[in-house]
């Protein structure tokens, strides 16, 4: 973990007064509301304790984002009626404390399940009440948010990979444009937040999400929030992760995946069974040649019957 000198102070103070306002245990509840159609999903949902997530670091150490959030499941008419894109599942209302999701919709990337879906829009909730409803960018919102949903795993940083290779080194400011550019440029986007977040996380601390939400929820910017808490700005940050990539990052992962396996095993499979036929084609020569030699006959040895 890198400090620059006194930020290390800076934050100390931050966290012991988090830490100085924190008091008792906290829990995080769920008030449904579904049609008749969705009761299965509702209880699902009525069933599932999203307390845990308040464990997080960054967090546990903060107050007044534990009241009660409400869910909706809508139809799919609903949907369509307010015009949300056919791939978003589900999204947050935080200044309403309202999630809403369709649970006739598939999930994709970054969301892998409806439970996965409901931990990412928890988590928006969390993350505008700790920022006291003031501006964040996109792209760390949303990194946030995964880092919540689940650990990063092999499909993401396949995924960030391959963004990488497509979009280049792209900057946060056309980063958090994508996000509204379509479902392809989302689920890019979705992939170099998480990863922006996470090298944010282990590069300065777990606790550091949680003291920059702490700072903008006072009105700082987010640029000068980040500058107490990690003295970075938001261009030195884009800079480093930028350049944070060697080659083994980017293509181990692409390597060891299982669609480079399957493409592997696919080929050698080809090539046995080019093998195979070749050798067949031979030894049928080898045998023409023999006979023809055993009978005495005048033709060409390469002809078969």
């Amino acid at each position: 973990m890198r400090l620059l000198p006194g930020v290390a102070v800076v934050r100390a103070l931050v966290t012991s007064c988090l830490i100085a306002t924190s008091v008792g245990a906290q829990t995080l509840r769920l008030d449904v509301d579904a049609p008749e159609e969705f009761d299965g999903v509702a209880e699902r949902i009525r069933n599932y304790d999203p307390t845990p997530l308040l464990g997080t670091v960054w967090l546990s150490v903060l107050q007044g984002v534990t009241a009660p959030i409400r869910v909706r499941l809508a139809p799919e008419a609903v949907a369509r009626r307010d015009g949300v894109p056919d791939w978003i599942v589900g999204y947050a209302a935080s200044e309403r404390a309202l999630i809403v999701l369709f649970p006739t919709r598939t999930p994709s990337y970054p969301d892998d399940s409806l439970e996965s879906v409901l931990r990412h829009e928890i988590a928006h909730v969390l993350i505008g009440r700790a920022a006291r409803g003031r501006p964040l960018p996109r792209w760390f919102s949303e990194g946030l948010a995964i880092t919540v949903e689940r650990p990063w795993g092999l499909t993401d940083r396949t995924r960030l990979i391959w963004t990488r290779v497509i979009d280049g080194r792209m900057s946060l400011a056309i980063l958090d444009r994508r996000f509204g550019q379509g479902r392809v440029a989302a689920e890019r986007a979705y992939a170099i937040s998480g990863a922006l977040v996470r090298r944010l996380i282990q590069e300065y601390g777990a606790e550091a999400p949680g003291q920059i939400l702490s700072l903008v929820a006072v009105d700082r910017s987010f640029d000068a929030a980040l500058r107490l808490t990690i003295g970075r700005s938001i261009r030195a940050l884009e800079l480093e992760f930028m350049m944070s990539q060697s080659v083994v990052e980017r293509w181990l992962p692409f390597v060891t995946s299982g669609y480079t396996l399957w493409s592997a095993v696919t080929l050698l499979a080809l090539l046995a069974i080019w093998t195979h036929r070749r050798k067949r084609q031979v030894r049928r020569r080898q045998w023409a040649a023999e006979e023809a030699a055993l009978w005495g006959e005048d033709r060409d040895p390469t002809e078969t019957s």
